[in-house]
């Protein structure tokens, strides 16, 4: 009996083991599938020349998720790799290569313990210089058998970091740090200059390179083209898009491909204004209505044309962005009414007046102005009289009447501040008996204060 109690323990000790086994094998397959080897260069970067003093992380590359750190003018460079499940240990060889004799010699070698096991990353100890170098990574399972078929080897460069100094920036329309969003002379060009200035990445993904933006208080704007870049390393000249530049302070900054970047200070700063920070614009041109809809006028006085007309428009902008300016404004018509019937004729003066919220867009470099206008006011008919034969006249008509207006015009600047205004408005007054439509095509001629 005492045997057969035995040989129920063991088969249970053994059943266990079998399927504890079969665990981690059924772990490692499913780890196997989820890691590949890396055909992707690691990035590590090494600074001799580092001066810090505080703990400052840099982001190195976002393929590799490697980072350096500064402590106290020293070098700390974390090499990690991918998790591959339940490991007992990783075997970790870095080998650098000899240039002179063409060979990888062994620079570290290195057994993870628990901690460096669970989070994947050791702390490369001597750091790194510049150079070419291989790792290989090895993976033991919770039985502490080497898994050949996921050992994981990458080539890799060690790059040199240069941190970027930005000594100077110049917009180079105006030759100092300033940008005026209303001169219609901008060219988007500017200038930088200071030291560690190396071209932007370019397909040869080994070369030192830096990236650059201007950074606002929550976006940054890169430029659209590199126009010229001095052989030292020195001085560059960008073209940027002025329409992705918004009322503000910017600094431009200089990032090293290690995560090194220009200090953030007056030096690196540029301001992104207006030059006026309001426009008054004051307009007054020929103006021909057309009467669309209610036939009382067009009825009594025998036209829906008339010609003689004309308008003048103030509009006081006091809200500018680069994406579009406030305001508002008022704007004034009059019309000359005439016609002869053959018993009588009729005459008469149609005046408007109207206070409107005004919208400006600016487009083409700023030369051209999309107006958008609308707002509440009144209709005044003016002096309608009937003339008959013998000297005989109708009493006089004046009434007032409520209106609305609403039209679309561009501003058309000859130079900075003479523009040429085309457009259309609709204005419709209300009438106990009647709703006047009117339709008014016109153009006119504009200054900007």
């Amino acid at each position: 009996m005492e045997r057969i109690k035995s040989f129920r323990t063991f088969f249970r000790i053994f059943a266990f083991f079998i399927f504890a086994f079969a665990f981690s094998v059924n772990s490692f397959a499913a780890g196997k599938k989820k890691t590949k080897k890396s055909d992707k260069n690691a990035y590590v970067f090494y600074d001799e020349n580092s001066e810090a003093t505080d703990i400052e992380e840099m982001e190195v590359d976002k393929i590799s998720g490697q980072k350096q750190t500064e402590i106290q003018n020293e070098i700390v460079q974390p090499f990690a790799w991918e998790n591959a499940g339940d490991v007992l240990y990783y075997e970790i060889l870095i080998e650098k290569f000899n240039d002179e004799s063409e060979q990888w010699e062994e620079y570290i070698y290195h057994e993870t313990d628990e901690e460096e096991t669970e989070e994947c990353v050791i702390y490369l100890n001597p750091v790194l210089s510049p150079g070419k170098y291989r790792s290989t990574i090895k993976i033991y399972n919770i039985l502490g058998v080497l898994e050949e078929e996921m050992t994981q080897v990458a080539e890799f460069p060690v790059l040199q970091a240069f941190k970027p100094e930005i000594r100077n920036v110049t917009y180079s329309l105006y030759m100092r740090p300033l940008i005026y969003l209303d001169d219609i002379d901008n060219d988007g060009i500017i200038e930088i200059e200071g030291q560690n200035l190396f071209m932007p990445q370019t397909d040869n993904q080994y070369e030192a390179y830096t990236e650059y933006y201007l950074q606002g208080r929550a976006f940054k704007i890169r430029p659209t083209e590199i126009i010229s870049h001095d052989d030292r390393n020195r001085k560059l000249t960008f073209q940027f898009d002025m329409r992705t530049l918004d009322v503000g302070n910017y600094h431009f900054v200089a990032k090293d491909a290690s995560g090194l970047h220009s200090d953030i200070n007056t030096a690196s700063e540029l301001t992104v204004k207006f030059k006026k920070v309001v426009d008054l614009d004051v307009s007054a041109g020929y103006l021909c209505p057309v009467i669309l809809h209610d036939d009382t006028l067009p009825t009594y006085m025998g036209s829906r044309v008339w010609p003689l007309s004309a308008q003048a428009r103030i509009s006081f902008m006091f809200f500018k962005r680069s994406w579009g300016y406030f305001g508002a404004g008022v704007k004034a018509t009059a019309t000359m009414m005439k016609h002869k019937f053959e018993y009588y004729s009729i005459d008469g003066n149609l005046f408007s007046g109207y206070g409107m919220f005004v919208y400006q867009l600016p487009m083409f470099k700023r030369r051209v102005l999309l107006d958008l206008h609308i707002g509440p006011g009144v209709t005044f008919y003016n002096n309608f009289v009937f003339h008959f034969s013998n000297n005989l006249d109708s009493p006089p008509l004046n009434t007032l009447s409520i209106s609305a207006n609403a039209g679309l015009s561009a501003q058309i600047y000859i130079n900075k501040r003479l523009f040429i205004e085309p457009g259309c408005d609709y204005q419709v007054t209300f009438n106990s008996d009647s709703n006047l439509g009117i339709i008014g095509p016109f153009v006119g001629v504009g200054w900007q204060f």
